[in-house]
C-alpha cells in the first residue's frame, strides 16, 4: 500500500461465509502495537464473501512508512463473533507527501 494513494483492498473469506450475514463487521489497520484506522460495515462494498474496503488519500497518510497489521473481526444476528488471521502488508514511502 503506498501513502496518500487510494487503494482498495479485498477480504475473500471462505465460501461458507457469507459476509452479508454479519451484523457488525471491524476491519482494524494497527502499526506499532496501536490502532490506526477502523472502519466499519457502512464503509464496506460487500458481496456473498467478499468485502472491498477502499481508502481515502487521508486515510493512507495516517500510516508512517513501514508494516502494517490488519484483522477483521465480525459478529452475526445471533451473536456468534469471528475473528480472521491477522495479515501483515506494508505501507510504501512517497516522496510527494500529503494530499494531491
Amino acid at each position: 500500500m503506498w501513502r496518500g494513494t487510494t487503494p482498495t483492498h479485498t477480504f475473500t473469506l471462505p465460501e461458507t461465509i457469507r459476509a452479508e450475514d454479519f451484523t457488525v463487521i471491524y476491519i482494524t489497520y494497527s502499526q506499532n502495537g496501536a490502532p490506526v484506522l477502523e472502519k466499519t460495515k457502512e464503509h464496506m462494498t460487500i458481496s456473498e464473501n467478499v468485502i472491498r474496503l477502499t481508502f481515502s488519500q487521508t486515510d493512507s497518510l495516517l500510516f508512517d512508512a513501514g508494516p502494517v497489521k490488519i484483522q477483521l473481526r465480525a459478529k452475526t444476528a445471533d451473536g456468534k463473533a469471528v475473528a480472521s488471521e491477522i495479515v501483515t502488508t506494508t505501507a510504501k514511502e512517497v516522496l510527494k507527501d500529503g494530499e494531491i
